[in-house]
C-alpha cells in the first residue's frame, strides 16, 4: 500500500501520525518497565519519556514530508511538460507517439492537420493571437474527435489526430465535421473575427506498417489538399489492391 504526499494537509497529518507513534511507543515501555513505582517518581521520567521524541520526531517528519511533497510536485510538473503541450493542452508529440504504438494494434485513421495562411494571423494580429488561435484549434479539434481518438500537437501550426479501430465512414466524417465547426466559429480577439481552416491529409494505418511511412503518407494528402485549394481534407484508404484517394 503506498501514499502519496502532495498537500501541507498531508504533511501535517502524516507527521502528527508519525509523532503520536514516537511518543506513544516508549511511553507505553517506560511505563510497564517502571510498573508500581511511586507516580511522583514515575511522572518526570514518562513526562521525559514523550517530550524527547516530541520535539525530536515532529520537526524531523514535518521536513522530511514536506521535502516529499515537493518531490511529488516536481515529477508531477514534469510528468505534465513531457505528456502535454504546454499550449494547447493537447498531447505533446512525444507523448502521443507513445500511446500510438499502444493504440495502433487493431489498425485506424492517421491525420495530420494543419492550419492555413498561419502565417497572416501572427504578421496581421501579432504572435498573441497567434497562441489563442492554436488554443481555439485545439479546443474545436478536442471537441469534434471526442472519445474517438487522440489528438497530438507536432509542432508550431501542424497537429495530428488517431483514430483507432474506427471504419471509412466515421474517419471521413469526423474530418468534415472538424472543417465545418471551425468555419462556424470564428476566433474572436480584441473584437477581430478571425478565420481559421485547415488542411487534413488523411491515411488508413495498418498495426503491422512502419509508422514513420503512415505518418509519411499523410503528410502527401496533407500537401495534395494544400495544393488544392485549402480549407479541405484528402483521404488515402489503402485496399488490398492498392491505394485510392479521394477528397
Amino acid at each position: 500500500m503506498s501514499f502519496r504526499v502532495t498537500t501541507w494537509r498531508h504533511v501535517l497529518a502524516f507527521s502528527g501520525l508519525a509523532t503520536a507513534l514516537a511518543v506513544a511507543v516508549p511511553l507505553t515501555i517506560v511505563s510497564i518497565a517502571l510498573g508500581a513505582v511511586p507516580m511522583f517518581i514515575k511522572f518526570p521520567v514518562l513526562l521525559i519519556s514523550g517530550l524527547i521524541p516530541l520535539f525530536i520526531t515532529l520537526p524531523i517528519s514535518v521536513f522530511a514530508l514536506n521535502m516529499l511533497k515537493t518531490m511529488n510536485e516536481t515529477v508531477t510538473t514534469l510528468d505534465s511538460l513531457i505528456k502535454f503541450d504546454t499550449l494547447t493542452g493537447l498531447l505533446s508529440r512525444v507523448h502521443f507517439m507513445h500511446l500510438l504504438n499502444e493504440r495502433r494494434k487493431a489498425g485506424g485513421y492517421l491525420a495530420i492537420v494543419d492550419a492555413d495562411h498561419f502565417k497572416r494571423v501572427n504578421d496581421t494580429f501579432g504572435h498573441e493571437a497567434g497562441d489563442d488561435a492554436l488554443k481555439h484549434l485545439a479546443t474545436i479539434m478536442t471537441q469534434t474527435v471526442g472519445g474517438a481518438g487522440i489528438v497530438g500537437r507536432m509542432g508550431g501550426e501542424e497537429f495530428v489526430i488517431y483514430l483507432p479501430a474506427v471504419q471509412h465512414q466515421q474517419a471521413q466524417l469526423i474530418a468534415a465535421s472538424l472543417g465545418t465547426a471551425l468555419r462556424n466559429h470564428r476566433l474572436n480577439y480584441r473584437g477581430h473575427q478571425i478565420q481559421i481552416t485547415v488542411s487534413i491529409g488523411i491515411v488508413k494505418d495498418r498495426a503491422e506498417a512502419d509508422i514513420a511511412s503512415t505518418l509519411r503518407r499523410a503528410d502527401m494528402c496533407l500537401y495534395k489538399a494544400k495544393r488544392n485549394g485549402r480549407d479541405r481534407f484528402e483521404f488515402e484508404e489503402v485496399l488490398d489492391g492498392g491505394a485510392v484517394s479521394a477528397a
